[in-house]
């Protein structure tokens, strides 16, 4: 199944293997993000409770 991340818009292909498959296979609508994405997200908001610790 080929499906559009929504933050970078990149078009990835995803087999029935990917955690999200069932989601997006029963609503197609469904958000997406890609696994860059969703690293880039997770490091900046690591950061961020870094920050409010100090």
């Amino acid at each position: 199944m080929k499906v559009k991340c929504i933050m970078c818009g990149k078009d990835v292909e995803i087999t029935k293997l990917h955690k999200d498959y069932k989601k997006l296979a029963a609503n197609p609508h469904a958000a997406f993000v890609c696994e860059s994405c969703a690293l880039i997200v997770s490091r900046q908001a690591s950061r961020g409770n870094i920050l409010e610790k100090k």
